[in-house]
Order: C-alpha cells, then structure tokens, then sequence
C-alpha cells in the first residue's frame, strides 16, 4: 500500500451549503474556496501546519492526514498463491 496526503477541511458554518471538503494539498483548497472563507492565506496556513496535522479558527478546522491506496501491480494475495 502507498500513502496519499489528504487535507480535509470542515466548516463550521456551512459554505455552500457543505460542510466538509477533501483536497490533495492545502494549495488546493484555495482553487475551491476563497481566503476570506478559510479565514487564513494560503502562506500562514503553510506556517501554522508545519509540524502539525491539525490547523482550527473560528471558520474552519483542517486536518492533514494520509489515505491509503492500493498500490498498481501484483497483490498481496497473487504473490501468496504462486
């Protein structure tokens, strides 16, 4: 399995009517929703989440984690059974 960084950022108050939005970067968010949504820029949220997994202000809290995927080639299980 390989490891993808996820950026899940949740609302506090809905923002279009959602709550919860998934990305595969904190850059990423900023192509969706706007700065005075997030209410941090892109730079301080960089700061503010270097060496940690979680940023939260009064609009929003953002956590980094990683997904697992499965990884392109043979299985686990097909090199079991040869």
């Amino acid at each position: 399995m390989e490891a993808k960084k996820i950026v899940h950022l949740q609302f506090k108050e809905p923002y279009n009517g959602e709550t919860d939005f998934y990305f595969g970067s904190l850059k990423a968010i900023y192509d969706t929703v706007p700065i005075g949504a997030v209410g941090i820029t892109y730079k301080s949220l960089t700061n503010a989440t270097r060496g940690r997994s979680e940023y939260e202000n009064k609009k929003v809290l953002i956590r980094i984690g990683q997904i697992q995927r499965k990884t392109r080639g043979r299985s686990l299980k097909s090199e079991c059974d040869g």
